[in-house]
């Protein structure tokens, strides 16, 4: 493809985009009025993975339903060059609770202004529409681009894609591409496009004690032992007061190459958004007293310990005096590049075992490593040089997501290099009521996508160190 070529290609797709934005409007909405929320039993995932496999499809896609035991997940592909994209997104959504906090209904796309409101618009559905308008934009040129795009998009990623796993290994051959553009990315308050190059792992857990085999009259309560105070006293024990999780192997095994770039990225981060962050919300300082280079080394460069939720005895309304029988806590372990989910888990047990909690119970509701990618990868530095045009600031690149998601079945087992790319922005209001994107953001999201592509068909494959 000669220079004058792709020059053409850049500016049709803007045409393109620009001139058809109503068109993907439309697809929007009908993808909002899925209910496809993973938590719930009775859901729409399966007509909702079917809506976009006819999307696909009606686009000249080669689609594949599969399934690991649980929601569909869509493998598509379009194209036949020599190069390979994959691009992963999710269909499934977050609950829409609380009901009576939103404006509108959650699923029922809202066009307000330049905005667009419903469960999903943000995070992911918005990204997945974006991303089949850039390849609607570039379709016609795939082969002069000598580019080959490929679609997986699962129905369970907000509930910890516990059969995703299966179904990537299953099909690893299919999945294997030159690089990847992952579910998302948001746009800061200062304008630029927030790039993740990693999410963390998770190790989300459940302990729970139990006392007497029923709730008791609290006149008893000199008498029957409390599972809620043996609880109160565990968690002491789980991390201190400054934020320095106490137990024992949770900062084990970074990946020190992990920890080099890092180092690096943060330094190009703006302090300010720090200061922006505490008074959104109306706190005076973070754990610890961190500020600066060193808080964004503790979200972003170390593990983290934190309480979910805490449950025991009578919780509504009105009085109920009883000793509960039942004490229990919700604990989210977020891990990074390196270490290993299941050494982590080993050493909590045997912690609670040596602090007198033989007895505590473990469940596991999620488990996973963490994922990430160098910042001198081919398709990281396309998105990034891509950014910079489209959103007329240079991207703010972070070495890995503060929150966690399935990116190693791609990066460690399939070994794809991954960058981001997104519609929301800092005020999305991602999982809560009121969910919302911009209109420029959702159009400069399918430019984002669209030029990545172009410029990564003609990258240097020679760029990893």
């Amino acid at each position: 493809m000669v220079v004058e070529g792709v020059g053409r290609i850049r500016d049709e797709l803007s045409k393109f985009l620009i001139d058809n934005l109503d068109v993907y409007v439309k697809i929007l909405r009908e993808l909002v009025t899925y209910k496809s929320v993973a938590s719930w039993s009775d859901n729409e995932l399966s007509d909702c993975a079917n809506y976009i496999s006819d999307i696909l499809k009606l686009r000249g896609f080669k689609v594949t339903l599969k399934s690991g035991g649980g929601a569909p997940v869509i493998f598509a592909e379009v194209g036949s060059g020599g190069r390979t994209v994959l691009m992963y997104n999710h269909y499934d959504v977050q609950p829409p609770d609380p009901l009576d906090l939103w404006s509108s209904n959650p699923f029922e796309l809202v066009v307000k202004d330049d905005y667009l409101l419903g469960r999903g618009v943000a995070d992911n559905k918005g990204n997945i529409v974006a991303r089949i308008a850039a390849i609607d934009s570039i379709i016609n040129y795939l082969d002069d681009l000598n580019l080959r795009v490929k679609f997986l998009i699962e129905g369970e990623e907000e509930v910890g894609s516990p059969t995703l796993d299966r179904v990537v290994r299953d099909s690893l051959d299919w999945v294997r591409a030159d690089g990847g553009v992952w579910e998302t990315a948001y746009v800061g308050s200062d304008g630029r496009l927030e790039i993740p190059l990693g999410f963390k792992g998770m190790l989300y857990i459940e302990v729970v004690l139990r006392g007497a085999d029923r709730d008791v009259h609290s006149g008893l309560a000199p008498l029957i032992p409390n599972p809620a105070w043996r609880l109160a006293k565990l968690l002491t024990y789980l991390k201190s007061e400054d934020g320095i999780i106490l137990v024992p192997g949770v900062y084990e095994g970074v990946d020190p190459e992990f920890i080099h770039y890092s180092e690096e990225l943060l330094k190009n981060l703006d302090c300010n958004e720090l200061v922006t962050l505490r008074r959104e919300l109306g706190i005076k300082e973070f754990v610890g007293g961190l500020d600066c280079l060193e808080a964004f080394k503790g979200l972003y460069m170390k593990s983290s310990l934190n309480i979910s939720g805490l449950y025991s005895g009578h919780v509504g309304k009105g009085v109920k005096t009883i000793v509960p029988s039942v004490a229990g806590v919700k604990i989210d372990i977020r891990l990074l590049p390196g270490q290993n989910p299941e050494y982590i888990l080993k050493k909590f047990k045997e912690y609670l075992s040596m602090l007198g909690f033989p007895d505590a119970e473990v469940v596991i509701h999620s488990m996973y490593p963490a994922g990430y990618t160098k910042p001198n990868e081919a398709i990281v530095k396309s998105s990034v040089e891509v950014a910079n045009e489209v959103y007329g600031k240079y991207p703010k690149v972070l070495p890995i997501s503060s929150g966690s998601g399935p990116i190693y079945l791609f990066t460690n087992i399939a070994k794809i290099p991954m960058t981001g790319a997104g519609v929301g922005y800092y005020n999305s209001r991602v999982h809560a009521p009121n969910e919302n994107i911009r209109r420029k953001d959702f159009l400069n999201g399918m430019r984002h996508v669209a030029l990545t592509l172009i410029k990564f068909s003609s990258a240097s494959s020679s760029s990893r160190d």
